[in-house]
């Protein structure tokens, strides 16, 4: 008998995890038919049917429209290639997405990790070298076009980057010594996706960190106190304060926010 060479659309839909139902529309629709169908009206599928379901079921689940993906395979060898190439980009375009975001995930754990320190307890960290993509310099410290350049640093970088406090603050170590107050921040930077020479070296060493919970109005404290500190044992300082949010946007307190504070011993 011929149909013994086939599947059932019950066996089909069994096989590949699918209602039958949807087998029944596929059909209807003109996007997937049986290789035949018997004088009683029943449904049987040839076994070198299953690639081309497969694909239908993987573009569906990519959530192409169905008559999309009817234009696909009814459309030339050429365009059938071609569209399954767009595809293919798109879904490597959604895996770097998917990367970055689960990169964003991990660092936002290490940031609360960090944020559980003893806070205003300043500690030493050895930190390797890394880079950093830098704003041009702040000359207007107005929130606005703080703003403005922290869209134009995010734009060389990811969509999901200036929401999630990828970014940070930088100031000289020589204005901060000088006045503990001095909020005239010189750079607005985020991390460097690589290590990449042409971007700015934060260079490898030993670090003072320190972490502070509150407000932005009493953030002076924590450099008073590091400056202090450094004063105190003699230890002298180079380059910038680098200066990051951990946690904020998802604390409805202001006062619960927590920020790192990191600047280099000088070798």
């Amino acid at each position: 008998m011929k149909s013994s060479k086939y599947l059932k659309i019950s066996e089909l839909a069994q096989l590949v995890h699918i209602n039958k139902r949807t087998l029944h529309y596929y059909d209807e629709i003109g996007l997937f038919s049986p290789e035949f169908k018997d004088t009683n009206g029943y449904r049987y599928y040839a076994m070198t049917q299953i690639m081309d379901l497969s694909i239908i079921l993987s573009l569906r689940e990519l959530g192409m429209p169905l008559d999309e993906i009817r234009d696909i395979l009814t459309g030339s060898f050429n365009e059938y290639t071609l569209s399954l190439e767009h595809k293919l980009d798109d879904i490597e375009s959604k895996i770097r997405d998917l990367h970055t975001i689960k990169d964003i995930i991990s660092r936002k754990l290490e940031y609360i990790e960090t944020a559980e320190r003893s806070h205003m307890e300043i500690n030493r960290i050895t930190l390797d070298d890394s880079y950093l993509i830098l704003s041009d310099p702040l000359k207007d410290p107005s929130l606005l076009n703080v703003l403005d350049e922290a869209h134009q640093l995010v734009d060389q970088k990811s969509q999901y980057t200036l929401p999630n406090n990828e970014y940070g603050f930088m100031i000289s170590t020589t204005k901060k010594f000088a006045d503990p107050k001095d909020e005239s921040y010189d750079y607005l930077y985020i991390d460097a996706p690589i290590d990449d020479d042409r971007h700015h070296l934060k260079p490898a060493g030993e670090y003072l960190s320190l972490v502070y919970q509150g407000t932005e109005d009493t953030l002076y404290l924590t450099y008073d106190k590091l400056i202090n500190y450094c004063r105190g044992q003699g230890i002298e300082l180079e380059g910038y304060f680098h200066e990051k949010v951990l946690l904020d946007s998802i604390q409805k307190n202001q006062d619960n926010m927590v920020t790192e504070i990191q600047v280099k011993i000088k070798d």
